[in-house]
């Protein structure tokens, strides 16, 4: 297990941003989709700061710049224009998103450019192979460092669309399962812009003689080095969050004479690893570094084995993170038996340990996905929440929104969505809508790891 946390910024300076909304307005949006995506629009122009720059694009069978990165000084226009978007025609969703990346190009070097990505993700006009969007994407964070947060909601996204283009570029992916939650969406994006710690983290590590093979149980994008080493990477890290990276290794294996091993490899360095990011300071953005030696702790003593309960809980967590993706392309591959048969597996070794809250997490979201599906009851919209829950839980973010209806995992620091919008909803003495975010959102970070 790998913990980074990042520490909190004492500064009130906030943070400029640049926004593009790229929002879809094809024939499958038409109705109250587009008119609860355009009122998600209107949430984020109404809560943009002065030093904030913001573009709007909107797509169907073309793409169009409805309006051009600036600061917002007549917010009202902009509103109007807004409303008066209309559906149109197909799907040209990787041209919507090229545009608005142009856009983002436009803005200061050092500002934090999000693409804000609107859409049911059908693919039927220009690029439609998602392999090829996906690779689009990702080269606008590595050539503009544009990063794009995708929401999906009803019943009729592409959930795995969207999820992987959010995973590639280091941005969010929120399951919006009522239009109503958009708002509240935006505006945690919004707070988590203004809060950001470290910038562009990365994780590399070199498996070393007596590392055997290496992987994740996270879900990061993989990088292999010229030098052999494979990077991990996980994005930008917000005022005291904690992340964490569950790795998956095995040390090289000894052959044993009269039942002993005929080395000891206590000691012996395992793994090189380095951790890189850009701490946001005060005046100045500073490039760091961390490095250390993993080193091998054995014994042949089963009596001196001591679990770490920590990392044990974390590793059921992602470990049911995983298993709920695998099990989740066996349905639909109709693959029932086999999908059957993975989760109960992972549910018995996850019961062996007496675990704390974080674990009970996964062993619920497991139960949850079999019974559903030994039942037969397991729906179009029960495959989107065990995507969106799948991506959380190995994304191991502790200040990361939660979008879903199911119950938050304990992991989580910061309110649900729902709960965030039965806060606001007590806060207005009406019980009606959300109430406007407040344009003083916590101070942002400097970063540490561990």
């Amino acid at each position: 297990m790998l913990k980074l946390t990042a520490e909190k910024r004492l500064s009130e300076r906030k943070t400029p941003l640049a926004f593009c909304a790229v929002l879809d307005r094809s024939g499958s949006m038409q109705g109250a989709p587009l008119d609860y995506a355009k009122k998600a629009c209107e949430t984020v122009v109404r809560n943009l700061n002065k030093d904030d720059s913001f573009s709007l694009v909107v797509f169907d069978d073309e793409a169009q710049v409805v309006f051009p990165l600036q600061s917002i000084t007549r917010k009202d226009e902009l509103l109007g224009r807004i409303k008066a978007i209309q559906s149109g025609g197909s799907t040209n969703l990787t041209g919507g998103w090229m545009l608005g990346r142009d856009e983002l190009k436009k803005a200061v070097k050092d500002v934090p450019r999000r693409v804000l990505l609107l859409t049911d993700g059908q693919l039927n006009v220009g690029i439609i192979e998602p392999s090829q969007v996906e690779r689009v994407v990702t080269g606008g964070l590595e050539t503009d460092r544009v990063r794009t947060t995708c929401l999906g909601f009803g019943d009729n996204y592409v959930e795995d669309l969207l999820r992987q283009l959010a995973k590639c570029s280091g941005g969010e992916f929120y399951d919006a399962d009522s239009p109503e939650k958009l708002p509240t969406i935006f505006k945690s994006e919004l707070q988590g812009l203004q809060q950001i710690s470290a910038q562009n983290v990365r994780v590399r590590l070199k498996p070393l003689d007596f590392c055997d093979a290496l992987g994740q149980l996270s879900d990061y994008p993989v990088t292999f080095l010229p030098d052999k080493r494979i990077e991990l990477a996980i994005g930008d890290l917000i005022s005291e969050e904690d992340r964490v990276l569950v790795l998956l290794a095995r040390a090289l294996p000894l052959p044993l004479v009269n039942g002993e091993p005929v080395a000891s490899l206590e000691g012996e360095k395992f793994l090189e690893l380095e951790i890189l990011w850009d701490e946001i300071g005060d005046k100045e953005i500073k490039s760091c570094r961390h490095e250390q030696v993993v080193r091998i702790s054995g014994t042949q003593n089963p009596d001196e084995i001591k679990l770490n309960e920590e990392t044990v809980a974390w590793i059921a967590v992602q470990c049911a993170g995983k298993t709920l993706d695998e099990a989740t392309k066996d349905v639909d591959a109709d693959r029932l038996d086999d999908a059957k048969g993975k989760l109960r597996q992972t549910l018995e070794f996850l019961r062996r340990y007496k675990l704390d809250d974080k674990a009970a997490d996964g062993i619920r979201l497991l139960q949850d996905f079999l019974t559903r599906l030994e039942s037969g009851e397991l729906t179009l919209r029960e495959r989107k929440t065990s995507s969106y829950s799948s991506s959380y839980y190995r994304k191991g973010s502790s200040m990361r929104a939660w979008s879903s209806p199911n119950a938050k995992p304990s992991f989580s620091k910061v309110q649900s969505v729902e709960e965030q919008m039965h806060t606001e909803s007590d806060e207005s003495g009406s019980g009606a809508g959300t109430k406007p975010p407040e344009n003083n959102p916590k101070p942002p970070p400097s970063k540490k790891s561990k």
